[in-house]
This record gives C-alpha cells, structure tokens and sequence, in this order.
C-alpha cells in the first residue's frame, strides 16, 4: 500500500512494537531499507531505528531470516527501551536481536508505509504487498511477538 500514512506521535523513549504480513514480489527481493519498520535489505528480513533526530542521522538494525519472493511472512519488529534492545519475529520465531544505544527522540511526523520518507523525499517504495499492520505503543512480551496477531492463518499455494 505505498502511499498510505497515518499520523502518529511516537517518542523512541519509549517501548513500541509494529507487526505485519508481508509478501515480497521480486525474487531476490529488492533492497528496501526503513528504518522504524521491518523491511528487506539484500535479501533478508530487518527491522531497524534511526539513533537520533538529524537529517543524516545513522540507524541500527537486526538482520534476521531470507525473505522468500511471493511468500506471505508474519514480521514483528520490537523496541524495548527498557532493555535496550531491537528484536525481529520471522513467522512466529525470535529471528534476530541487537542492542540499541541511540539517544531519546520524538518522531512527530507521518508513519510511512511502503515508502521512505527521508531529507524532504519519497523513495524505497515496496515490491509486494502488505496486510494486517499494527503498530503497538509498548514492547510486545515474547509471547505475543510470536503469536500470529489474531490474523487468519494464511497458507501459501505453489
């Protein structure tokens, strides 16, 4: 659904969660990279935050499981404040996991999907589909990260 925002007052001090299905079309699928959101990058799944409030600002990422072209995914991406961690849920499984030392910020703008906005500019847009998006003001516990969201459980057809 490139284009498609939503407004969002959002402060990284805090914990958040954003969960979604997602099937990549191009096989590899294309380098995206969103920072704040789960996305392919080279061909695996990442989920990633900006540091801190600057133009030109860097981002730390996980990297986690291969994305496979035309194949639905469940992806959960996590930030706990609390631990300092960002965690990537592939299909119901802890796929990877990092530590996140950026500085506190608030991210006041539109939440993008299927796009990046980034300096002023649109660009990065998604090749595929996405469903299901929820965004959560908390860090997800374990459990519920794993879960399949309460979606309908959907089988891929070959």
């Amino acid at each position: 659904m490139p284009g498609r925002r939503a407004r969002a007052r959002r402060e990284r001090s805090r914990s958040s969660a954003a969960e979604d299905w997602t099937r990549p079309s191009r096989h590899p699928p294309r380098r995206r990279r969103a920072p704040g959101a789960t996305a392919v990058v080279s061909g695996v799944w990442a989920f990633g935050r900006h540091n801190d409030d600057t133009t030109s600002t860097s981002f730390t990422a996980v990297y986690g499981a291969k994305a496979v072209a035309g194949k639905w995914t469940h992806l959960v991406g996590v930030f706990d404040a609390d631990a300092g961690r960002l965690l990537l849920y592939v299909n119901g499984r802890l796929s990877a996991t990092k530590a996140f030392t950026g500085t506190d910020w608030n991210a006041v703008g539109p939440v993008q999907f299927g796009r990046r906005l980034y300096q002023g500019a649109y660009g990065e847009y998604a090749d595929g589909r996405l469903s299901d998006v929820r965004l959560y003001p908390t860090a997800l516990p374990p459990a519920d990260a794993a879960a399949p969201g309460g979606n309908a459980t959907l089988t891929q057809l070959d």
